[in-house]
């Protein structure tokens, strides 16, 4: 395997914008979100101390004092932030496995079909060039079409295994 060091870091916007942006998110509404609620709890204890006309506490505040909100509000974002990071994640890894199962059915019978992903699936532009690759391939290798009958689906003879592969190479 070649050590080439790749220079670009922005490889495919499409495919890594969402990510890049959703994590920009992430972050932003996770660090926000405990310091907004720090605010609250401190403006409320804050509200208080003046009502009461007392201080709003004699006793010195332990750490776990003032960083229960914090823990509690990153607790309860979580669960929602790996919600949406599936969700993210599954519109690469479907289109993934997707191509995975094309090629290991046309390893298996023979046939090669072109790809069709859901709507919002990422990898679109691979889609687009395996579509051309596929229709490439029929045109030069009509035996590669689905409804057309292949040596690979026969049984296989003794002859050798040359008849059993519907993929003809030529040099």
């Amino acid at each position: 395997m070649s050590k080439h060091l790749r220079v670009k870091k922005l490889i495919n916007w499409t495919v890594q914008g969402p990510i890049v942006t959703r994590l920009m998110v992430h972050f932003l509404a996770y660090n926000t979100a405990p310091l907004f609620l720090l605010l609250v709890v401190y403006g409320v204890k804050s509200s208080l101390a003046v009502i009461a006309d007392s201080p709003a506490s004699t006793e010195p505040i332990t750490f776990w004092q003032q960083a229960s909100p914090v823990v509690i509000c990153m607790l309860v974002m979580m669960p929602f932030m790996v919600w949406d990071l599936m969700k993210l994640t599954n519109r690469i890894a479907g289109p993934l496995y997707r191509f995975e199962c094309l090629l290991k059915e046309f390893g298996k019978t023979g046939k090669l079909r072109p790809a069709i992903l859901r709507q919002g699936d990422l990898l679109t532009d691979y889609q687009n060039q395996f579509n051309e690759f596929v229709a490439a391939m029929h045109v030069m290798y009509p035996e590669l079409r689905p409804g057309m009958s292949s040596p690979a689906a026969a049984p296989a003879s003794t002859k050798g295994t040359a008849e059993t592969v519907a993929f003809r190479k030529t040099v």
